[in-house]
């Protein structure tokens, strides 16, 4: 039988009397978790076999896995486990959400709306075990990584419809302008640009959901990894974003001129060759954007340290009366 994790016996600077020492010994007490994510990632497995969107689902496994294992060894070193009133309410909340979903997903269809409630379920079901074997500190470190994981859960269509209709829209409008900035008579009907010539179409792929998805993911990965403060997080992933949406407006603007110029026919030819443009244009910014924003963080922090060592230098010459 697996032993209890090993309660401090005296209290000292790292290991609080009232905390349990978090090493390999709490391990067994989280084989209901790996049973979950198991779960999770078998009926996750389905989805991302079927939808184009999310075939990256297993490089997001591999990610989260990497994300918790250089977490792990600054991991809080002991924990209170947390009220086994309060795991037990989010494990019976969850419980509901996972039966409706595997009752649908049985007797109606597999659709990535039950895909979706169950990864909540399962992810409250995952939160509340570690929350009884480790406490809220432990929770928080690796809070991260299991949030990380829902960029390979899809979306339910109510949701993913109108974002990537969205898309289309806006790229398809901004495109009308750019080409009639450009001296070309296009104008858009729904998701379509119109020339004297032929129509061009944006599709789902052209709209740059994909790659979008792709610049979240590595924007996410990435900031974690080299940024310190969250503000440039934030900037990081916004600008990955703004990368991403720039790159497929020039892409279908590409396409569109291309279409103008030499005529539809042309569209087949150059229409893989573009896309696989945009992934490299989006990865090669990414990295840029990545070095550039690690450098301005790092100027920031010098500047406020040089800003608080001079206010301190002034205090100390001149001392408050």
């Amino acid at each position: 039988m697996p032993t209890a994790p090993v309660k401090a016996e005296s209290a000292t600077a790292e290991v609080p009397g009232d905390g349990l020492l978090l090493d390999s010994g709490v391990l067994p007490y989280l084989i209901p978790a790996a049973l979950v994510v198991g779960w999770w990632l078998y009926d996750l497995s389905f989805q991302w076999a079927s939808l184009v969107e999310y075939r990256f689902g297993w490089i997001v496994v591999m990610l989260t896995a990497y994300l918790a294992w250089e977490r792990w060894p600054n991991r809080p070193k002991h924990g209170t486990a947390s009220s086994v009133w309060l795991c037990a309410a989010i494990a019976v909340s969850a419980f509901p959400i996972v039966l409706i979903s595997e009752l649908y997903k049985n007797a109606i269809a597999r659709v990535p709306a039950t895909s979706f409630c169950l990864s909540i379920g399962c992810w409250m079901f995952l939160s509340a075990n570690l929350l009884l074997v480790c406490g809220w500190r432990t929770l928080k470190h690796f809070l991260f990584p299991l949030l990380f994981f829902f960029v390979a859960v899809p979306l339910p269509k109510s949701i993913w419809n109108p974002v990537v209709l969205g898309l289309q829209h806006f790229v398809t409008g901004v495109d009308v302008e750019l080409l009639k900035l450009g001296g070309v008579a296009a104008s858009q009907q729904a998701t379509v640009i119109k020339l004297p010539n032929t129509m061009v179409g944006v599709d789902e792929a052209c709209s740059g959901v994909r790659s979008l998805q792709s610049s979240i993911m590595a924007a996410l990965f990435v900031g974690d990894l080299t940024l310190r403060r969250v503000t440039w997080k934030v900037i990081f992933f916004i600008a990955g974003i703004l990368l991403a949406i720039a790159g497929n407006i020039t892409r279908s603007m590409y396409l569109a001129l291309t279409a103008y110029w030499d005529g539809p026919d042309a569209l087949n030819r150059v229409h893989d060759a573009a896309g696989w443009s945009v992934l490299i244009f989006t990865a090669i910014g990414l990295i840029l954007l990545s070095l550039m924003v690690t450098k301005l963080e790092e100027f920031s922090a010098r500047r406020v340290a040089e800003l608080n060592a001079r206010a301190h230098e002034l205090n100390a010459k001149n001392p408050p009366a």
